[in-house]
């Protein structure tokens, strides 16, 4: 069952319960990096076995389904999927590093315009020290998967990431921005990933992605209630900022970069022109709009549950984004 992404709020404050004890109490009890055994090896993987399973989750890449594909083989189908986790590991991996624990650093340092308590300074060092460690899972089944394909590894750097950090380089408010990048990158859990249960996933790959991911709830949880407790307590300029810049970071986080798939095809032996009808698809305004907006559900619910949309001019800039109604 998909757990509930809600703050220990009372009024849009967080209670001082959790201010004092923080949100991961029993973390000692339930985080991934201090109580689950390591079983995300893939290496013994036959990928020319069907019963082996999916590589990734095949309703994540609509594009499969796109006439040009029709008749790929099974075995290609399996590449693509492989191609896309590595892709998607290896940017996990750069994404805990330099987005996501960047932004906790600001709160575990009480770096933020608004004093944050104890408890949850201390939660921020927990999420930063499961989010290393999820580097490392990430990181290692992105290896594993390459050998078995023979994929040359690469340092690749990602356009997403980039475009991130050239955002916060352009902040008059640099810690709350950052905090704003984390805020949605944690909140912006995929759906795709509530599908996990239906999917029948390489056993290595799936037990990875599901301790990843029970640790990503409670994150998004923390980041949720973190946003609660700031909120009431900015001034009138700061949440101004937090309006103009939401819609732009939301739209960043899910902006694709067609040139990955292109490479993967052209690597595959696929027709490049293909590759460059589908990117053009995706690329497509409303196609990003749409995704940008479904994507962020969890990120909106959570602006809603803070009284945030009852100031008509913050609503009108969601709107313009076609992120509201």
């Amino acid at each position: 069952m998909k757990p509930e992404i809600v703050s220990a709020t009372i009024d849009g404050f967080v209670t001082t319960d959790i201010q004092e004890r923080g949100y991961f109490s029993n973390w000692n009890d339930d985080s991934v990096v201090r109580t689950r055994p390591y079983r995300y090896t893939c290496k013994s993987t036959d990928k020319d076995d069907p019963a082996s399973g999916d590589w990734f989750f095949p309703s994540a890449l609509t594009f499969l389904s796109n006439p040009l594909l029709a008749g790929l083989p099974q075995g290609q189908v399996q590449e693509i999927l492989a191609r896309n986790l590595i892709t998607f590991l290896e940017y996990t991996t750069l994404l805990e590093h330099r987005i996501v624990n960047k932004s906790v650093q600001f709160i575990a340092q009480n770096c933020l315009p608004v004093s944050i308590p104890h408890g949850m300074r201390m939660d921020a060092l927990r999420v930063y020290t499961d989010e290393g460690y999820h580097a490392i899972m990430s990181a290692d089944v992105a290896n594993q998967v390459s050998r078995i394909y023979g994929i040359a590894q690469e340092n690749r750097q990602f356009s997403r990431i980039a475009r991130l950090e050239a955002m916060a380089e352009t902040f008059q408010l640099p810690t709350l921005g950052w905090f704003l990048i984390g805020f949605v990158s944690e909140t912006a859990i995929t759906t795709e990933f509530t599908k996990m249960g239906r999917t029948s996933l390489v056993p290595g790959v799936h037990n990875m992605l599901m301790d990843h991911l029970s640790d990503e709830w409670k994150h998004s949880r923390y980041f949720t209630g973190m946003f609660s407790y700031l909120w009431p307590r900015l001034t009138e300029s700061e949440r101004d900022f937090c309006a103009t810049q939401l819609p732009s970071i939301i739209h960043e986080c899910f902006r694709l970069d067609g040139s990955l798939l292109e490479r993967d095809f052209c690597e595959m032996g696929i027709d490049s022109n293909i590759a460059r009808i589908i990117s053009e698809e995706r690329g497509k305004e409303s196609e990003h709009r749409l995704r940008a907006r479904t994507g962020a559900v969890a990120t909106l619910h959570a602006l809603k549950s803070c009284s945030f949309f009852n100031d008509p001019r913050y609503v009108a800039t969601f709107t313009r984004y076609g992120l509201i109604d």
